[in-house]
């Protein structure tokens, strides 16, 4: 009897932990659902910063850290890191760009031909110079690559090609095709300008019309304590992207054919440079302001005294692109406002929830910072900031791990983290994912450059290990094919109104993602040992300090 009674409390001991770990999934699933729901409402108009509606979604996420206990982390005591911005607009009508040979002048069309942003360093640019094609206009001595030898473009514009030679290594080739290092190769070189072209090639990775989609939003930069913006060149007067079709008169009697130079690209072949004849003429207005829009932090400190006063970073943007500004058949749309349901309500998300993981069980070793930053639409404004300003001492911080755009579309069978391999990280990432039946995959988008395109980037700059967290392109269903899901997303519901809670959002992906992502961190958290880049990495050499 006494036997019977023992099995049946063993089996009802078994019964109630299953259904406590089923409710606690459960629990999980619908907090993310709340998180993503709240922050991709139409209340939040978008998310775009320095707005009532990005300042609601601070104040959300700085309430779910107080909830959880966690400690504020930001400026004065509070849980808000105040970033200093300017925001610029383009005058209507302002943008103008002509090309001027012996066959006369040669105006562009604005959005059509050609596209040049707000500018944040003037608030009106009128320059003219002469022409010099430079390739891709990289100067990489790592690679052995250099667009600019030989060349004399003192006081001139430099015509260029976006992306990189095929055979670059990818994130190594992304870091010196960023439009950053080809600003400063140009700058170096005593260029004022930067004409961009834009390629059939790159169009594979993204169309002009995404070049084009920023037209009426503002563009943003953080201020320096002299009241610059950062990373902005006074030398540089003017830049624009062109569209390939409309930059056949600047090759004009140029020794090489803008449709040759093209197929070379294409091939994959080198790129001849050479001086153009004529010269460019581009013009534009822009209005400035100062406006602050914050970074949310906070703190779980750590236990060990010996390494409490260490940080691992998650990090995860706030920000998105607001409500649609172009003119034409968009205003003509009902729905106006980008929610930012996928990219990056999903990220903060489950950042909010591995926070709450990380507060239910043992206190880590090392302490755990949570950053939710802004602007990072406008070029990783946000993040940049951080990293370089940052609310802990810098040297503090030993890994960061970044969330942006989760596809939680179907229940995945694998991870990416981007930069994986640079870094110990990658172990780390893989036994987190091996944790819970899932696999570390390689890059499946290497063209995509996506390791340089996102928060993660701000630290690595900073010399600190990172990775870059998304769920894999395989699915636990082997009947279902991902690429039409990816593909669709990309194509018909990234950066569009359309990326909303209507989407088919895969809760229970969500909770098992979060639960990777926490892992990874405790695992970093918890080793004595802090990271560390791979003998001899590129971006370890490049930026560890």
């Amino acid at each position: 009897m006494k036997t019977f009674m023992l099995v049946g409390c063993i089996v009802a001991l078994a019964i109630s932990s299953a259904q406590a770990a089923d409710d606690s999934e459960l629990q999980l699933q619908n907090r993310l659902r709340a998180h993503i729901e709240f922050l991709a409402d139409d209340l939040m108009l978008g998310r775009q910063p320095g707005s009532d509606g990005y300042n609601i979604a601070a104040n959300y996420v700085s309430s779910q850290f107080r909830q959880m206990g966690l400690q504020p982390a930001g400026d004065d005591g509070s849980y808000l890191q105040q970033v200093p911005l300017r925001r610029a607009y383009l005058e209507p009508g302002s943008a103008q760009l002509a090309f001027i040979n012996a066959s006369g002048t040669t105006p562009l069309g604005f959005i059509d031909e050609f596209y040049m942003g707000p500018a944040l360093g003037s608030t009106s640019s009128d320059v003219e110079a002469g022409l010099i094609f430079v390739g891709y206009g990289i100067e990489a001595g790592e690679l052995e690559h250099n667009d600019y030898s030989g060349l004399d473009v003192e006081g001139k514009i430099v015509v260029l090609f976006s992306g990189q030679p095929h055979d670059f290594p990818s994130e190594e080739g992304a870091h010196f095709a960023s439009r950053t290092e080809k600003t400063v190769a140009a700058v170096r070189h005593g260029a004022v300008g930067v004409l961009m072209i834009h390629t059939p090639r790159a169009s594979q990775r993204y169309d002009w019309d995404r070049v084009t989609s920023g037209v009426g939003s503002p563009s943003m930069g953080w201020l320096n304590k002299q009241g610059e913006v950062h990373g902005v060149f006074e030398q540089i007067q003017g830049g624009a992207m062109v569209r390939h079709s409309a930059a056949g008169p600047l090759f004009e009697n140029a020794p090489v054919s803008l449709e040759a130079l093209l197929v070379s690209d294409d091939n994959g072949e080198a790129l001849t440079t050479f001086d153009l004849e004529g010269s460019v003429r581009m013009r534009q207005k822009s209005t400035h302001e100062t406006i602050y829009s914050p970074n949310v932090v906070a703190v779980l400190p750590g236990s060990d005294p010996l390494i409490a006063n260490e940080y691992v970073v998650y990090s995860a943007h706030l920000d998105h692109i607001g409500e649609l500004h172009s003119e034409g058949d968009e205003q003509n749309k009902k729905d106006l406002i980008n929610n930012g349901a996928l990219d990056n309500a999903s990220g903060v998300a489950v950042m909010l929830e591995t926070a709450q993981l990380f507060t239910e069980r043992e206190t880590p070793r090392r302490s755990i910072l949570f950053v939710a930053v802004t602007a990072e639409e406008k070029g990783l404004v946000g993040s940049e900031y951080f990293a370089m300003n940052p609310t802990v001492p810098q040297d503090s911080i030993v890994a960061e791990i970044n969330l942006d755009m989760p596809l939680l579309l179907y229940e995945f069978a694998d991870v990416i983290a981007f930069g994986a391999e640079h870094s110990s990280i990658g172990t780390s990432a893989k036994v987190a994912a091996q944790s819970y039946d899932t696999e570390l995959s390689p890059d499946p988008f290497p063209d995509q450059n996506l390791f340089v395109r996102s928060d993660h980037y701000s630290f690595v700059k900073q010399g600190i290990p990172s990775v870059y967290l998304v769920t894999g392109v395989r699915s636990l269903d082997e009947t279902v094919d991902t690429q039409p899901i990816f593909e669709g997303f990309l194509k018909d519901h990234y950066h569009k109104p359309s990326d909303d809670v209507s989407l088919p959002i895969n809760y229970k992906a969500a909770a098992k993602f979060t639960r990777i992502n926490t892992k990874i961190g405790e695992l970093l958290a918890n080793d004595p040992n802090r990271p560390t880049w791979h003998e001899g990495d590129f971006f370890g050499r490049t930026f560890a300090k």
